[in-house]
């Protein structure tokens, strides 16, 4: 009986705590949003590696300097492309605070207050 009791308690608690994160779409897209962001900036880091690893072979002699041009432009131009796509992913402070003002009216909409001036849910 105490396992029967113990195992629910804990299933309960998972539920209790895990709940406002499945019950809202704004948790996935701020996750999948980072995810995002994240991914583009190991990808940029990554490439800035091999321009760097790029230009140590080349001082060294290990490339020519042709080979140095052609590859150095190529990973200038992935750069620039996940700069892009990282630009592009990002709002502007002031859109971002806009949509924070929005969620709080709306947030403050839905909440009910007592009479005594304190909120409750």
């Amino acid at each position: 009986m105490p396992m029967i009791l113990g195992t629910f308690l804990a299933i309960v608690s998972i539920t209790v705590i895990a709940y406002p994160f499945f019950r809202s779409k704004r948790y996935r897209m701020v996750s999948e949003s980072f995810v995002t962001r994240e991914r583009l900036r190991a990808e940029r880091l990554r490439i800035y590696r091999k321009i760097s690893d790029i230009e140590s072979d080349f001082t060294s002699g290990d490339l020519t300097e042709a080979d140095y041009q052609m590859q150095r432009g190529q990973l200038r131009i992935a750069a620039a492309e996940t700069l892009k796509q990282e630009s592009v992913g990002t709002k502007p402070d002031s859109v971002r605070d806009e949509e924070l003002e929005n969620e709080i009216s709306r947030q403050r909409k839905l909440t009910v207050h007592s009479p005594e001036g304190g909120d409750t849910l």
